[in-house]
């Protein structure tokens, strides 16, 4: 959790799919103080020539986010989230054409799960779960686990 699916009529490169994903996550975890190691993202090339939009057959890259449920401040941060990501699709894939990001959409419908072996935690909670998770993480990463080496290096993103 977060999980954003990229749906994508368009070709996009590995590096296209890296950025777009660094730039997801920074976006996030900027607007809301989630985890790093808590943004999931997957990319599906979708080659269905039958997507239709308004009655229309077309093609049609699109982005859909689930979150985590943040009372009446989501909304407002999630507006500042896809309103950044747009802006990166843009300047990293482009916006002419088929090359246009049709539809970003956010919904907060992630009521609770598992994480790495533990339950969620509540939103805006999660530099808590971190310190309390912490000493198991440090053992993933000290077997070598990316992940986890990079949440104990740099796991929240600041904004000024």
């Amino acid at each position: 959790m977060p999980f954003y699916q990229i749906l994508h009529s368009v070709e996009l490169s590995p590096e296209q799919k890296d950025a777009l994903a660094t730039a997801i996550t920074n976006a996030h975890c900027g607007a809301t103080g989630a985890l790093k190691l808590f943004v999931n993202i997957e990319f599906h090339h979708n080659t269905n020539p039958y997507q239709y939009v308004g009655g229309q057959r077309r093609p049609n890259n699109k982005i859909i986010g689930f979150t985590r449920s943040r009372g009446t401040v989501g909304a407002d941060l999630m507006n500042d989230v896809v309103s950044e990501v747009n802006d990166q699709w843009n300047k990293i894939v482009g916006s002419d054409g088929e090359k246009e990001l049709g539809a970003l959409w956010i919904t907060d419908g992630i009521l609770t799960g598992i994480e790495f072996g533990h339950m969620l935690p509540k939103a805006f909670e999660d530099n808590d779960w971190f310190e309390e998770h912490k000493k198991d993480f440090e053992r993933r990463a000290a077997l070598g686990d990316q992940v986890f080496v990079d949440a104990l290096d740099s796991n929240v993103i600041h904004r000024g």
